[in-house]
Order: C-alpha cells, then structure tokens, then sequence
C-alpha cells in the first residue's frame, strides 16, 4: 500500500470549493479500502516559559505532529468524512456542509470556511495490502478575498 498527496501545500479563497488530493495504490487485489480524512488544526503557540513544543530532536508519533511540531493533544482534531466503497460518512462538525470524498480519495470541501486551514491526513486502510505508508498529509491555507 503507497499513499501519496501530490500537492502538500493548497491555498484556497475563502468560500470557494478546494479540492486535496490523495492517491493510492494497493499493491493486491481485494475488497474497496476504507478512505479517511482526519483535520489537525495548526498548532496554536507553545505553553508560557516553554521554546518549543518538544526537546530538540524529540521523534514525534505521527506525520502530522512533524508537519505541525506540536503533539495532537495540543490542537483540534476531528474526522472530516469515511469512504467505504461508494458511501461517504461525515463526522459530526462536517454534517450539513458540502463535504465529501470524490473518485477514489479526493477531499472536496466547499465552499471554504475559515476554520477548514489546517492539516489534513489522508489514511487508506485495505485489508488485503498491510504493507507500506497508509497516509499522508495536506497543509490547507484559507486565505480571505482582498
């Protein structure tokens, strides 16, 4: 299992839809994967008196905590929408939005708010393919018209 988002970094106007990429490629045949984009907030500042959010060096657990530097407990987390086969499933702040997953993992939120900036985790979970990376991550900027 290879789990890739060819675009890193998207910036979006507010209120327009914006679309995260995300492919993947199982590496054996079996039942349609379990998709799931999950947002991580930006880290907000680290505690008074404290550098950093960890020592220098410090591994950290997830790709988003490296992409943020700062540990989950420190930001918001939630799941934005599950794709199994053909049904999408949103999570709860997602409900009543115009949110879902398009082809096989593509995000599609819209229009843009200001709260979607963040990371986002792509994770594909197949039971025939237990091998490789099963996620990536998406930085979202929203950016305000001028």
């Amino acid at each position: 299992l290879q789990v890739s988002v060819p675009s890193p970094r998207t910036v979006a106007l507010l209120f327009q839809e914006v679309a995260l990429r995300c492919q993947f490629q199982l590496g054996a045949p079996g039942p349609p994967p379990i998709v799931t984009w999950k947002y991580k907030s930006f880290c907000p500042s680290p505690p008074a008196g404290e550098a950093s959010w960890g020592s220098p060096g410090e591994a950290w657990g997830s790709p988003g905590e490296a992409a943020g530097a700062c540990p989950d407990w420190a930001r918001t987390v939630r799941i934005v929408a599950t794709k199994q086969g053909e049904l999408v499933t949103l999570g709860d702040f997602y409900r009543g939005r115009a949110v879902t997953i398009r082809g096989g993992a593509e995000l599609v939120l819209g229009p843009a708010a200001w709260g979607d900036s963040g990371l986002y985790v792509c994770t594909v979970t197949s039971t025939s393919d237990l091998q490789g990376n099963n996620e990536a991550v998406a930085e979202l900027v929203v950016l305000g018209e001028t």
